[in-house]
């Protein structure tokens, strides 16, 4: 596991939290394949992605509040 943000830092809940795990939803759902019905295979993908998804929007929202505004073009 990764250390500790340094006191005072942005915690990162996509990295620092329980929320993490659930980026490895699918990988559980590939070990219970032949025990569950394939509708609880899909659904761990479905899980696993949406965190995936998530995280690239949190850390692109992120990265772009860095910079300023693009001007308009008339």
């Amino acid at each position: 596991m990764s250390e500790p943000p340094p006191r005072g830092a942005e915690r990162d809940l996509f990295r620092d939290t329980w929320v993490r795990y659930l980026g490895y939803a699918n990988e559980v759902g590939e070990a219970f394949r032949s025990l569950v019905p394939a509708t609880v295979v899909w659904l761990s993908y479905g899980v696993s992605s949406s965190y995936v998804l998530a995280d690239a929007i949190d850390k692109g929202k992120k990265a772009g509040a860095g910079f300023p505004p693009l001007p308009l073009l008339d």
